[in-house]
């Protein structure tokens, strides 16, 4: 049997249930994806845009044709 230490145990027992650890679920991963790189997506965009428009060459993967 596993001894495991008082001070991080892996599971907590709460009226005989055993609950595990906080964890980061597949929504919070996706949320996260989108909250983190939605704004990156859009700003790429718009300085593409914006040097494609005013200067005339495309610096991006998103170039206007």
């Amino acid at each position: 049997m596993e001894k495991m230490s008082a001070s991080s145990p892996k599971y907590h027992t709460t009226l005989g249930h055993d609950i595990p650890k906080a964890r980061l679920t597949a929504s919070g991963w996706a949320w996260g994806a989108l909250y983190l790189g939605m704004p990156v997506i859009l700003l790429g965009n718009l300085m593409d845009f914006i040097f494609q428009w005013t200067l005339g060459w495309c610096i991006g993967v998103w170039c206007i044709v």
